[in-house]
């Protein structure tokens, strides 16, 4: 019996879960409550949200680990392939690799990346973001040694580039879900997609910096 509680109680989240994602990718984060969620999950409990996840904010952490945890794999197969002499573009390769190449992996429709963005703009919401971004050892290994191979820049440009990165990702990875929902009117390769926006990054955090 409680091996059937407890199987039903992972469905039940894994609905919200479900659920929280799509609400939220296609209206954002502060028009969808916890009660049309669990409405739009088939629950009859107007209250299923806080009795399997505590809070709509825990609801969006593990919608965020749901998908963290293969994306992650993905990170750190790309570290592993790494070459001997990695430069900036290397590294960005690994930081927007995994996420288009995991796009491609679930399909379409998909609603992640557009639900990832709806929750990076919120800013009641992006602290979990940074939450999920900590606990990435594979991330801040990536990270560290991007950061190692730039020029030298001053303070206020690595925070507008950083800033300018963050905002690039996460709204080319939401326009190439989009498009693959539409009817793949992008046809290209995983590989390419992600090549056009390495190339656009490239490009940025190499650009020098104006003098002063």
């Amino acid at each position: 019996m409680s091996e059937g509680k407890t199987e039903q109680s992972a469905r039940t989240r894994a609905l919200l879960i479900e659920a929280a994602e799509k609400l939220i990718a296609l209206n954002g984060v502060a028009a969808v409550s916890s009660r049309q969620i669990s409405k739009a999950a088939g629950q009859g409990n107007n209250y299923a949200v806080g009795h399997h996840f505590g809070s709509k904010d825990d609801l969006l952490r593990a919608t965020l680990t749901s998908h963290n945890v293969p994306i992650e794999r993905l990170r750190q197969k790309c570290l592993s392939e790494v070459g001997p002499d990695p430069g900036v573009r290397d590294w960005l390769r690994c930081l927007v690799g995994p996420e288009v190449e995991y796009l491609a992996q679930i399909g379409a429709p998909s609603y992640f990346a557009r639900f990832f963005a709806q929750v990076s703009s919120d800013p009641s919401a992006t602290a979990l973001l940074y939450e999920e971004t900590a606990r990435s050892e594979v991330l801040m290994t990536i990270l560290d040694r991007f950061y190692a191979t730039l020029p030298t820049f001053p303070d206020d440009v690595l925070e507008v580039r950083n800033n300018l990165t963050r905002h690039m990702v996460v709204n080319a990875l939401a326009d190439i879900e989009r498009a693959a929902e539409d009817g793949g009117t992008r046809t290209a390769p995983w590989e390419h997609e992600r090549d056009l926006v390495v190339d656009a990054l490239t490009g940025m955090w190499l650009a020098p910096a104006a003098s002063r």
